[in-house]
């Protein structure tokens, strides 16, 4: 690393100077950034020499090249502190050289650090100071523009470090706040491969974005630009960057660059007295061969940065007097600057500034035109940084602990025998640290070293913090001191034991940790394993992706296509543009795959999807159906004539032939169009109203378009005789309510009612299934819902006077409109004083699929309608989207699961799976959960076992008028005090008569699984050399025969039980009665029967509590 000191011209001696030192990357990813940001501190340092200087005595400037990495970038600032004696830095352009810097050097050192280059705010310490731009001052006003000029849907992509996850996040945050949609999020290497940029792109073209937000350094947004245009992608969507500059256009062509937005706070084109006096100093440099874009003299954001950062130290200096660090830093809180984008001044409580920003445009020569100009910007520190929230780095749960608890007593054992701990760590198959309650780490093996990148000498003396992200650090800091001080001495790491680490390099993996401790010279010693999963995260975003995408194309697939459309009708909704639909059919594409065979209809489908994309206009998403039907969404219609372009595009570019080999094959297109609107069109009714003009135009002999004319459907005439009698069923008294009980899953009590509507018109009923989709797309159901609310709640009030608190609750259905009304509460509120209902006792039904069509808007009503007092229930759970996160953010109570997986406990173990996937996750969430659609004692079985608090379905009670309904309740509740018996459990042991073979087992735990299904009960069976010990539990009645029938079997003797008693729930789920053959290595010491007893039958026998225990065990990973 060779230094190059800069002062003015003139010379002065050592002793007569004050040195500041320049971190620039001259090497590495962002290399072309080095010269000008070195020029611009020389620039700098002469003009503060020509005035003076720095309390009396020269300014000298040390640069020294950062290398684009923390490796190389702490070395180099080691190297200006220790061999240098610089009072000040200057850098890093990187971030998370940055970050390393900060928490390495300048807050141990205590040495002032000063920041040129823009980048995410998630350096805390009182000796860093920020002089580019935040998040806030170009995000918050980038994302909306281009928002507003292009389109809401928008792809986020970038390196895997902090600078880009940390903006990106703040990106999609302020996309939510323009109601717009994150379609993309990737993360690549630093130093992206050809093949990792090649796959990002084919991506973001099956995407249908609007927007490209790229966030990757140096190099790899050059590579990427550069690719992109390639492919054609400019053409379909616009990109916006948060650090497009003079610098990095130079190195692309002309047809690359133009066109592209950015939003920093300097370019070139930003002309003020400053910045013309700088270009004239530029052009004097040896090294400068004219100005941008007639030359290699230029200067971006960084180097404006590095010149701005230079004149802060200097006035910083002259107003404290001193150079003391206490000193420097009072007065850098407090500067003020004219720079050459403007005035800049320092916040003092955040240390970052207030600086300009600016929105330009790249122009073909490489200058930027600018759009919007913004002026002073205050700093915000992100939230992602300022909050901390969602961060659990130590968190009780399940019992990995264990093996890490092993390894830290052989280490602490090591250091008290003066053993060697390392070699303990040493023979370790995993990542191990040991770590000093002062969070130090004080031994490492080899795994760990190599997995968090540094060697295990650099690892010893760190800051155990430093191994997780900066916005994890602060919170995590205040976690490992309440674990050092606790009680526990175990635990698992982060949600689900999954934490995010942080390599040397600033990269972030997934990681799976455990910690432990143990006192050793009256200390606590902490040891916390590791296991990557970076290959594992990578397959279950596979999994994801197949889910959601078309294998072979690559396209959307039906899912999330309609979910696509869903969220467009949305906005259509929102901003009162038409949506529209082409349904495409490949018309002689069997014929193809039936003559030249499946491989040869895949190339054939591929190819057509390229085409479809390379057609398509900017925004518009394709999607595969299914087979050879395509779809092509187009929002932000205002009439019907670009649709019909594009329809004769699309026929035209599949018409062309398709040539492979010899063969030239050639298919044609049939399109149905469709055009609507969020007010009046579902998603199902759009998709199958395209999909019937296509059918139209296939009647009519292929190879052609066609718009949907309702004409083409008879139900395009009933809906409109439905919406007719809509308008006036209410004051005709042609609705009528039907209550169907929601009943406890173990006694069979009601506990509730759901009000479902009925509508007897003039013609005869008319099926909910029919009228209230039509009522949604009409606006109807706002009126429907109204009466539907007040029927539910003059309901609660009679069934109250009529069975005071023993009376049932009762649930009444919300729609997706109603929420999107701004007078809802308000109307609920004056209901409820109107009837009097008690509104404790009323919970809205909600579909999850509603929820999750506006989470931010629908989390605003939902806390809303808590403030009443009423509860909310999700329905039809299971359907839409929603994740843990979401869920744990809304005020709701309850989850319905949907009757399609009730349906589908009948199909076997998959089935079973989803739903008690289903009530861990209600269970985690401390929510009540209702199972809908039971109709058989094996559904009702499996329910219970599972765990559902409720149930509503025909095996109990079909939709009831009132008066059965109070007979129904009325009869529930004199049958209480039979029906709410607690469930019993017995443990019993035996011995077998003779030895059981494989098959004779699977044969015991078939008849058992059988009996158990019919009568209710669940257990486990475990075999411990020479002796068996079954688990049973279940209503008293059942329990006791099955024991009795137990009794009788000659297979084994010596039948005895152990334990037996009552039980609030269920310890076992599922009726597979569950085997399991255990041995002495299985054991803890205390229990280690294989060495300690010869008869494991009186072991049994005379230590239930520890069966019991083994029994509990078991449980946790069934």
């Amino acid at each position: 690393m060779c230094p190059l000191p800069i002062a003015s011209h003139m010379e002065a001696p050592v002793e007569e100077t004050i040195r500041i030192g320049l971190m620039t990357p001259l090497t590495g990813l962002v290399k072309l950034y080095g010269p000008e940001i070195s020029w611009a501190g020389q620039i700098a340092c002469d003009e503060i020499n020509e005035s003076g200087g720095v309390l009396g005595k020269s300014l000298e400037l040390v640069i020294v090249d950062d290398g684009s990495l923390p490796e190389t970038a702490v070395p180099a600032a080691k190297e200006l502190v220790d061999e240098h004696r610089c009072v000040a830095m200057i850098g890093n352009l990187l971030s998370n050289s940055r970050i390393a810097v900060a928490n390495m050097v300048a807050e141990p050192r205590r040495i002032p650090h000063l920041n040129f280059s823009f980048y995410e705010g998630s350096i805390f310490n009182p000796f860093f100071f920020h002089f580019a731009a935040l998040p806030n001052q170009q995000i918050k006003k980038m994302i909306p523009f281009m928002a507003n000029r292009y389109g809401v849907k928008m792809f986020f992509a970038g390196n895997n470090y902090e600078w880009p996850r940390g903006s990106i996040d703040a990106c999609k945050q302020s996309l939510e706040k323009v109601g717009g949609e994150c379609v993309g999020e990737e993360y690549l290497s630093i130093g992206a491969s050809a093949e990792e940029i090649e796959n990002l792109l084919s991506k973001v073209a099956r995407s249908g974005a609007d927007v490209f937000v790229p966030y990757f350094a140096g190099e790899d947004q050059i590579n990427l630009l550069n690719r992109f245009t390639e492919l054609g992608l400019k053409k379909r969507m616009a990109v916006v960057m948060g650090h497009f500059d003079e610098a990095m256009a130079s190195h692309l062509a002309p047809e690359v660059r133009e066109g592209f937005y950015s939003s920093n706070t300097y370019f070139m084109s930003v002309q003020t007295d400053l910045s013309k006096a700088y270009s004239e100093r530029l052009i004097k440099l040896d090294q400068v061969k004219g100005i941008h874009p007639d030359g290699n003299g230029h200067i971006t954001n960084f180097g404006e940065g590095t010149y701005l950062c230079v004149k802060a130290f200097a006035e910083a200096a002259k107003v404290a007097g001193s150079l003391q660090p206490e000193d420097l830093i009072h007065a850098l809180e407090h500067v003020q600057i004219e720079s050459l984008q403007g005035s800049v001044r320092m916040d003092a409580k955040t240390h970052h500034a207030h600086i300009n920003s600016y929105l330009s445009c790249c122009n073909s020569d490489g200058t930027f035109s600018i759009v919007e100009e913004f002026g002073q910007i205050p700093p915000e520190i992100p939230s992602r940084y300022q909050e901390l929230f969602g961060v659990s780095c130590l968190n009780e749960s399940g019992t990995c602990p264990h093996a890490t608890s092993l390894i830290a007593k052989e280490v602490v054992e090591a250091h008290q025998s003066e053993g060697n701990a390392r070699q303990v760590l040493s023979l370790a198959d995993m990542a191990i640290i040991s770590v000093n309650e002062e969070g130090i780490i004080i031994e490492v093996n080899r795994f760990a070293s190599e997995m968090f990148g540094y060697s295990e000498q650099e690892m010893i003396g760190l800051s155990v913090h430093l191994l997780l992200p900066p916005h994890f650090r602060k919170r995590h800091t205040l976690l490992y001191q309440g674990f050092v001080d606790g009680e526990v001495t175990e635990r698992r790491m982060g949600q689900r034991g999954e934490v995010t680490g942080y390599r040397k390099d600033g990269t972030f993996f997934p990681v799976e940790a455990s910690i432990a401790k143990y006192r050793c010279n009256e200390k606590w010693v902490m040891v916390a394993s590791f296991r990557e999963l970076t290959e594992l995260k990578r397959a279950q975003e596979e999994l994801v992706r197949r889910a959601t995408h078309d294998p072979l194309t690559g396209l959307p697939n039906r899912t999330l296509f309609r979910e696509r459309l869903t969220s467009a009708l949305h906005r259509s909704h929102q901003n009162g543009e038409n949506i529209g639909l082409l349904f495409i059919n490949l018309d002689g594409f069997r014929e193809i795959n039936d003559s030249y065979g499946h491989e040869m209809g895949d190339l054939l489908l591929e190819e057509v999807s390229q085409r479809l994309i390379t057609v398509v206009n900017q925004g518009d998403t394709v999607g595969r159906l299914a087979g050879d039907e395509f779809i092509i969404l187009c929002e932000h219609i205002q009439n019907p004539e670009p649709l019909s372009s594009l329809a004769v595009s699309v026929t035209n570019v599949i018409r062309e032939p398709i040539v492979h080999d010899d063969l030239k094959l050639r298919v044609t297109a049939s399109i149905g169009i469709a055009l609507g609107h969020g007010s009046t069109h579902s998603a199902d009714d759009l998709m199958r109203s395209a999909d019937s003009a296509m059918n139209s135009v296939k009647e009519r002999g292929r190879n052609g378009w066609e718009f949907f004319n309702p004409t083409l459907q008879e139900e395009a005439e009933k809906r409109l005789a439905i919406s007719t009698g809509l308008r006036t069923a209410i004051d005709n008294n042609e609705f009528y309510a039907r209550y169907q009980p929601i009943v406890d899953s173990e006694s069979g009590m009601i506990r509730g009612a759901e009000l479902l509507v009925r509508w007897r018109s003039s013609d005869g009923e008319i099926s909910p299934g029919v009228f209230i989709p039509v009522a949604e797309m009409t606006g109807a159901i706002i009126t429907i819902g109204r009466w539907v609310f007040e029927e539910g709640c003059k309901a609660e009030r009679r069934w109250k006077a009529k069975f005071g608190e023993q009376a049932p609750y009762i649930t009444i259905n919300v729609s997706t409109r109603q929420l999107s009304e701004p007078l809802i509460i308000e109307e609920f509120q004056e209901i409820l004083a109107e009837t009097g209902a008690d509104p404790t006792r009323i919970i809205l039904e909600i579909t999850e699929t509603s929820l999750m069509a506006d989470v931010s808007a629908n989390r605003e009503v939902l806390n809303r309608l808590a403030t009443t007092g009423m509860r909310v229930a999700v329905d039809d759970f299971g359907t839409g989207y929603s994740s843990l996160a979401q869920l744990s953010r809304l005020k709701v109570n309850t989850l319905k699961i949907d009757r399609e997986f009730v349906l589908g406990l009948d199909e076997g173990e998959e089935g079973q799976i989803v739903v008690s996937a289903i009530s861990r996750l209600a269970k985690s969430l401390k929510l009540k959960i209702v199972a809908e659609g039971v109709e058989t004692d094996e559904q009702r079985n499996t329910i219970r076992s599972i765990g559902c608090d409720l149930i509503q379905g025909y095996y109990y009670h079909p939709p009831l008028s009132e008066e059965a309904l109070f007979e129904a309740v009325s009869t529930s509740l004199s049958q209480r005090t039979h029906n709410e018996q607690p469930l019993k459990f017995l443990i019993y042991i035996s011995r077998p008569k003779f030895e059981i073979t494989e098959e004779g087992l699977q044969a015991i735990l078939k008849q058992s699984r059988e009996f158990n299904l019919k009568s209710g009960i669940t257990g486990y069976l475990f075999y411990l050399k020479g002796a068996f010990a079954q688990y049973l539990e279940g209503d008293e009645e059942p329990l006791s025969q099955l024991y009795q029938s137990i009794q009788k079997d000659n297979r084994h003797s010596d039948l005895k039980i152990i334990a037996e008693g009552d039980l609030p729930t269920r310890l076992f789920a599922g009726w597979e009665m569950g085997y399991k053959q255990l041995d002495g290595v299985l054991l803890s010491d205390r229990a280690n029967l294989s060495q300690n007893e010869s008869d494991n039958y009186e072991w049994l026998s005379r230590h239930p509590e520890l069966c019991c225990k083994i029994f509990e065990t078991i449980s946790l990973d069934s």
